[in-house]
């Protein structure tokens, strides 16, 4: 079969079974030759290493064997799984099965020379790309060929002499050769689901149909993706309304709460005066008759008591001469007078006179109640 023009060998880029025997023209670079025959091999190697795995991914599949992936790599057992298989042999009765697992034991150096022979081959060509979504033949050879300094039109000069795929798929891949001037490409299975042979065969129109499918269903993923994402937005806002309800609510529990506690110091405590005498009569804050209890005067009102003892933590407090401006203290009356010492509250003065210490007895007498402690010299 002879050449003309472009070389014969890359037709077989699109139509060539990973079985078929190589074929060259006479006139190609040898080392372009060498190389598309080994990857002609290649392809060969691991179509039979994937036929093989196949038959022996169904045989472990009814041994029972699991935690073996068709699309492992190598596509072996591991020492511990064969170890497995083996004891299986020994203790196995039933002859089918034993013979089932010593056919997994057995195709297990077939797979392993296939693997080797793909592995030796592959390590004598270039490293593939592997191509992408989108990716074309053409792109990926003029990024090749310009990626090895040749112009643009000297690096599509040089792809007008080869024969490239009409379509790739993900995980094709696409070695380049490149040797004297002359360039060549192959490309192989690779990972992919199907064969450069038979995405060739396929019908286009199918291939179209499902690119349109995948375009639907990725548009209706994206409106779904749109719904829920409306739909998170309406949740995070009511989060917000809760949580800030929440705030007012917590602020407002507290507020409560605060006010609460301080009704029940006020309820529990004395509310209380400490003034000298004279000045508290004046003043019209206590009146001082010369019959009977001292008592509240006409200017007796609530905000005159700026001092309050919480009766809950303390029942004492202590009055100061030099507090009022007074040399000593020679006298401390309680208004109004209904309080009776020794049996409401009990009063001590220091031996210098210069403190007097008030002890409320009677705690249920003082709460919330208004005293005046009027001190004279």
């Amino acid at each position: 079969m002879a050449c003309s023009g472009r070389r014969w060998f890359g037709s077989l880029l699109v139509t060539v079974s990973l079985s078929t025997t190589f074929v060259a023209c006479k006139h190609e670079d040898p080392q372009i030759r060498a190389l598309t025959k080994r990857a002609a091999e290649a392809d060969e190697a691991a179509q039979q290493l994937r036929q093989a795995w196949s038959a022996q991914f169904k045989r472990l599949t009814l041994a029972g064997v699991k935690g073996v992936r068709f699309d492992a790599n190598p596509m072996l057992l591991t020492g511990d799984q064969k170890r497995a298989l083996e004891a299986r042999v020994r203790i196995e009765k039933d002859s089918s099965r034993r013979g089932l697992l010593l056919e997994i034991l057995n195709n297990e150096a077939e797979l392993q020379a296939l693997n080797d022979r793909l592995a030796g081959l592959k390590a004598e060509l270039p490293v593939p790309e592997i191509a992408e979504p989108n990716d074309s033949h053409y792109g990926l050879a003029l990024r090749f060929l310009k990626g090895h300094g040749l112009t643009d039109a000297q690096a599509r000069n040089a792809i007008s002499r080869v024969v490239l795929s009409d379509r790739l798929l993900p995980g094709f891949e696409v070695y380049h050769f490149y040797a004297h001037g002359e360039y060549d490409t192959w490309v192989s299975q690779g990972r992919a689901s199907l064969s450069p042979r038979e995405l060739a065969s396929r019908d286009p129109d199918l291939l179209t149909d499902e690119r349109d499918q995948a375009v639907a269903h990725g548009q209706r993923l994206q409106r779904e993706l749109r719904l829920l994402a409306d739909q998170k937005g309406r949740i995070e806002q009511e989060i917000a309304g809760i949580q800030a309800e929440r705030r007012h609510f917590l602020a407002g529990r507290a507020q409560l709460q605060s006010e609460n506690d301080l009704q029940l110091a006020r309820l529990n405590s004395l509310h209380y005066l400490v003034g000298v005498r004279d000045t508290l009569e004046k003043e019209g804050i206590i009146e001082l008759p010369l019959f009977g209890k001292d008592q509240s005067g006409r200017n007796w009102r609530d905000t005159v008591f700026s001092h309050n003892l919480d009766l809950r933590s303390s029942t004492t407090l202590c009055i100061k001469a030099q507090d009022l401006g007074l040399r000593q203290i020679g006298k401390v009356s309680v208004v109004p007078g209904s309080y009776t010492p020794g049996e409401h509250y009990r009063l001590t003065l220091s031996t210098d006179r210069q403190t007097a210490t008030v002890e409320l007895l009677t705690l249920q007498r003082f709460k919330n109640d208004k005293v005046v402690f009027a001190v004279a010299e």
